[in-house]
């Protein structure tokens, strides 16, 4: 018997036909349109945000992640969504904790990972044939500059890394991570049995 596991959960999503419930308009290439999500909640009230963890949405489109994001049962978020010709959807507060992270230990050993972090989700289905168009990465670099200046940002860390147990993500698979090594901060990604740290 196959497990029933989150990917395969997510490969059952009809993700054209949830883009075609909501009327979504993408704001454009490095435009903000605000989502709310009910998925969150507050963050611990000593938590310091200085965490980015960049993921791929699994899905081939905005709207049909966008409208995910908006349903309770789904009991997933992230802060920001950003489409392939770079648009970006703001779903949760920075202020608040999104839910992307799932079972989550960082580089420096600090569980839930969610507490401390912003959550970047990157249309992109995951199989390692999709692109990253070049608008897509600009509009990333972009947000995570913001974010850099914003706040104390300590790493910027990929999905795969971060999971518990290692090897239960993948995310964001085929990542361009050299188009990041300039912004200043330590770059945390692959598997911690094959850690890979630039930037």
């Amino acid at each position: 018997m196959v497990p029933f596991t989150a990917l395969a959960w997510v490969a059952m999503i009809d993700w054209n036909a949830l883009s075609q419930q909501i009327e979504f308009i993408a704001p454009g290439r490095n435009n903000v349109a605000w989502v709310d999500s009910p998925n969150f909640n507050a963050r611990p009230e000593d938590a310091v945000v200085d965490t980015i963890v960049l993921h791929h949405t699994a899905s081939p489109n905005l709207a049909g992640t966008v409208k995910w994001f908006t349903m309770p049962e789904s009991q997933v978020s992230a802060h920001f969504t950003v489409g392939k010709d770079g648009s970006i959807v703001q779903m949760v507060s920075c202020v608040n904790r999104a839910w992307h992270a799932g079972a989550s230990k960082d580089y420096k050993g600090r569980e839930n990972v969610n507490n401390f972090s912003i959550g970047i989700e990157i249309v992109n289905v995951g199989d390692g044939k999709d692109p990253y168009p070049p608008e897509q990465i600009s509009a990333v670099r972009a947000l995570c500059q913001t974010l850099i200046d914003f706040y104390p940002i300590r790493q910027i860390t990929s999905h795969e890394f971060i999971a518990e147990p290692e090897g239960r993500k993948d995310d964001p698979i085929d990542f361009p991570w050299s188009r990041f090594e300039d912004l200043g901060v330590p770059l945390v990604f692959g598997r911690k049995s094959q850690r890979a740290v630039g930037g």
